[in-house]
């Protein structure tokens, strides 16, 4: 069985995975990758079962084209976005809390996930156009192929400030959080889970699957990677 979530629930559905294989006789691969690039490889009838992305936008465009198994779309996780720098050099900069700083005296430069495709990069764009400073900082930009390359560039301190989720800030111990972004400045974060659907072929695997990934045992390992779950 193969699944398809987006590169921020890297860590935290590896550790469910691992914890499904141990319980069921059943291997289940995993593609991680932003969610618009994965939502285009289901369109072109990628092999995969389950679908995990970012954001409902591009879950919502599979459910108008019916690639989703009916009825089986459910919003599962929410998180919060945050602006980060390196630790041990941090931006000199003084940002307040809400993420808004002078992009005319910030001399470094930003990553975020292309705007494009990148679910957390399109948030980005939201909230500093919600704070009135995205037009100063189109010339700092270094966009991502997803999140998790987002939190690398400001890892390896090739960019000063980085925008990821709060779940990425958490597993890496090189970087901090300078600012939460108001939720109010950006449309809901919410991941979407559905079972993809294929004519050709049936997997009994999936729901069991399905099932689990949204159990108690898994909603634990979210919530210690930092994600929220919805009700």
């Amino acid at each position: 069985m193969t699944v398809y979530a987006a590169a921020s629930l890297s860590n935290a559905l590896d550790e469910i995975n691992a914890l499904y294989q141990q319980q069921h006789d059943t291997v289940v691969h995993t593609s991680y990758a932003s969610s618009g690039t994965l939502a285009k490889q289901i369109q072109s009838r990628a092999p995969a079962e389950v679908f995990l992305s970012a954001d409902t936008t591009w879950m919502d465009d599979l459910t108008d084209k019916n690639y989703l198994i009916e009825g089986s779309q459910k919003n599962l996780l929410t998180n919060r976005l945050v602006l980060i720098t390196p630790k041990d050099k941090p931006v000199p900069l003084n940002v307040a809390e809400n993420g808004l700083f002078d992009p005319h005296l910030f001399q470094g430069k930003l990553c975020i996930g292309n705007p494009q495709s990148v679910p957390a990069g399109k948030y980005a764009k939201e909230a500093f156009t919600y704070l009135g400073i995205w037009d100063g900082l189109l010339d700092k930009l270094v966009e991502t192929q997803d999140v998790r390359s987002a939190l690398n560039f400001v890892h390896r301190g090739e960019c000063q400030l980085g925008v990821v989720y709060q779940s990425d800030a958490v597993i890496a111990n090189t970087v901090q959080i300078v600012a939460i972004f108001p939720q109010d400045s950006h449309r809901p974060i919410i991941y979407p889970l559905a079972m993809i659907k294929h004519e050709d072929r049936h997997n009994h695997n999936i729901k069991p699957y399905y099932d689990f990934i949204q159990s108690a045992d898994a909603i634990t390992i979210y919530q210690k990677y930092g994600f929220e779950v919805l009700p």
